[in-house]
């Protein structure tokens, strides 16, 4: 299996030559719709444009049950979507990895000093009002979702 840091430079690596501006907190050039989820920070942040047109907190996953950076697409919206593999609700899904069943969807996000003490199981939790508006301005196989960084115990 492959390490954090290798994993890192063998997958999105290339991505710096693609993107050579972009950092976890400037979205790509000319990218239309992009949701970036900052694992390390535990942020995320819509930008359209280029522009930012939202941030909000999350709520990764940790070592146990990760959620892997890379670069991927909104490939499903899902309103009121139900795991049945955990048995819940997973209220306005925007699914990024499908295989996998990993959304971006509503979740509680605890205040920071608490937020080590959960994690979700791969995707990426985001509080009212914001998944709300997120969902209804995402777009399927258009908005671009960048996932960067490990989740730490800060």
């Amino acid at each position: 299996m492959l390490t954090k840091k290798l994993w890192f430079m063998v997958v999105l690596g290339p991505l710096l030559l693609f993107f050579p501006a972009a950092t976890a907190s400037d979205p790509p050039p000319r990218a239309g719709k992009v949701i970036w989820i900052d694992q390390t920070r535990q942020v995320g942040r819509a930008y359209e444009d280029g522009r930012k047109i939202m941030e909000f907190p999350v709520l990764t996953g940790d070592d146990e049950t990760t959620t892997p950076p890379g670069v991927y697409w909104v490939r499903q919206k899902v309103e009121d979507y139900f795991s049945r593999k955990y048995q819940v609700p997973m209220p306005y899904s925007l699914f990024f990895d499908l295989k996998h069943r990993r959304a971006i969807h509503a979740g509680e996000v605890p205040p920071p000093p608490q937020r080590r003490e959960y994690a979700t199981h791969g995707c990426v939790h985001v509080e009212s009002p914001y998944i709300e508006r997120l969902f209804d301005w995402a777009e399927e196989g258009a908005t671009l979702v960048i996932i960067t960084g490990w989740r730490t115990e800060e």
